[in-house]
């Protein structure tokens, strides 16, 4: 079958699909709104602690969704199977070793977060169930990359689009208690979720098996595969352990501050994750484009389409960002008539017109860098500026000063443009012409065969 490798077609369908997915979250705070706000404060702690581990399987994602971009560019699509069935195979390993840490870690971690009380243990029920997902979910995360990278976005889509209703079925039987089931809450929230996942994870192995030609004897373990997939990954799921630490430090400012700044803070994330897709998927497309540019060894359209998008992504972030701002009274009060978190979040989703047009050039320049095989850079300025600027301003503005959710969400921007400077300055470097020679051999090869 053949593939389409555009960009406009990869960004088309990784919207979608990450505007469902997104809405999956969106619906379980709807329906646990209902219930009470703490309610979704308490899934809100849990998130921000699970997405430290769930960056522990973006080691072989990234990795995966890299080389495998890199060698069919190459011509070398045999290469790139064998990359897939390695990287499956050691992501299921990691998903099982994180299922198990975090269901004898959480009472430590919610602990160690200032998690209030009135939270624990709804946040503990849910963080453990979900942990158990993620065997799931780390076979789902390579499958898909692997997918995107082949330029097969639109598959990925239908499922994303296919799990977002189950799950809002799932949601309004468990958490409800309807067809014979007890009224669960958060429980049932959390096993909807686990179950929406173990199907996602089947059918992502049945399209592998059908559009990549991809079988069960390709889940082998390949040393030089691994070996390259641990180059590009490890540093790159650095960065976002680094990030998710970040958040986790600065949730226990925020934790300080009452459940209600939690809640308001669950909220903010949700409202923002609506402008921080268009970013994301203008940086996954490219991202998979600049593999394949990288593959070709066109390092003069690599830098030049990937200028087009930040650009494409800036207005787009600004106008979004600029709407949601404006209609921001009706969309809060969809989730709650809490005075003081609705005037939380009204005032603090302002902060966003800078916090987002740093992070949609931050996000798609550092992905580009990634996909030339530059991953040491975006690490290290990562870790120099979220832990060396957002969590100390974060601190002095959010508590030490008085201007709580306000003043943390000055620390995350100051974070966000910072980086966005630097690695805007590496790209145009064009130093990470030279990071990706470890194809020579394969792209010699797939030159070969054309």
């Amino acid at each position: 079958m053949k593939t389409k490798r555009n960009f406009k077609s990869i960004f088309v369908a990784t919207f979608v699909e990450l505007f469902f997915f997104t809405m999956m979250g969106t619906i379980d705070a709807i329906m646990l709104s209902n219930l009470n706000d703490h309610a979704v404060g308490s899934v809100g702690n849990a998130n921000t602690l699970i997405q430290i581990f769930a960056v522990l399987l973006l080691i072989v994602t990234n990795g995966v969704a890299v080389l495998v971009s890199q060698y069919i560019g190459a011509n070398r699509n045999e290469k790139a199977r064998q990359v897939i069935g390695s990287g499956l195979l050691v992501n299921l390993l990691i998903g099982l070793a994180l299922a198990i840490i975090m269901h004898f870690s959480v009472t430590f971690l919610l602990t160690l977060i200032q998690t209030d009380s009135s939270l624990m243990e709804d946040s503990k029920t849910y963080f453990q169930v979900i942990g158990y997902s993620f065997v799931f979910l780390a076979f789902s995360a390579v499958a898909a990359g692997s997918l995107r990278s082949y330029g097969y976005a639109k598959y990925i889509t239908i499922v994303a689009i296919c799990g977002n209703v189950l799950n809002i079925f799932g949601n309004y039987v468990f958490i409800n208690g309807y067809l014979g089931f007890p009224r669960l809450g958060v429980f049932g929230a959390a096993i909807s979720t686990f179950g929406v996942r173990g199907l996602m994870m089947i059918t992502y192995l049945i399209i592998l098996m059908i559009l990549v030609k991809f079988k069960l004897s390709d889940l082998k373990m390949d040393k030089e595969s691994n070996k390259n997939i641990f180059r590009i990954g490890l540093p790159s799921a650095a960065e976002s352990f680094s990030y998710t630490a970040m958040q986790i430090i600065i949730l226990g400012m925020i934790n300080s501050l009452g459940p209600d700044f939690t809640t308001a803070k669950t909220y903010m994330n949700i409202i923002l994750t609506y402008i921080y897709i268009f970013s994301l998927s203008f940086a996954t497309a490219n991202a998979v484009m600049t593999g394949y540019y990288i593959g070709e060894r066109n390092y003069d359209k690599a830098h030049r389409e990937t200028n087009k998008a930040v650009l494409r992504s800036f207005v787009t972030v600004l106008l979004v960002t600029l709407i949601v701002n404006l209609s921001s009274g009706l969309i809060i009060n969809i989730f709650t008539e809490n005075v003081v978190i609705i005037t939380t979040v009204r005032k603090v989703l302002w902060i966003a017109l800078l916090l987002e047009f740093g992070r949609s050039i931050n996000m798609i320049t550092l992905q580009a860098l990634r996909s030339a095989g530059d991953t040491t850079y975006p690490l290290i300025i990562a870790v120099m500026s979220m832990m060396g600027i957002a969590v100390p301003v974060a601190y002095f503005f959010g508590i030490y000063w008085g201007f709580g959710l306000f003043g943390i969400y000055i620390a995350y921007t100051l974070d966000e443009l910072i980086r966005a400077g630097f690695a805007v300055f590496r790209w145009h470097s064009r130093k990470w012409e030279a990071k990706s020679s470890y194809l020579e051999k394969d792209v010699a090869i797939g030159l070969e065969k054309v």
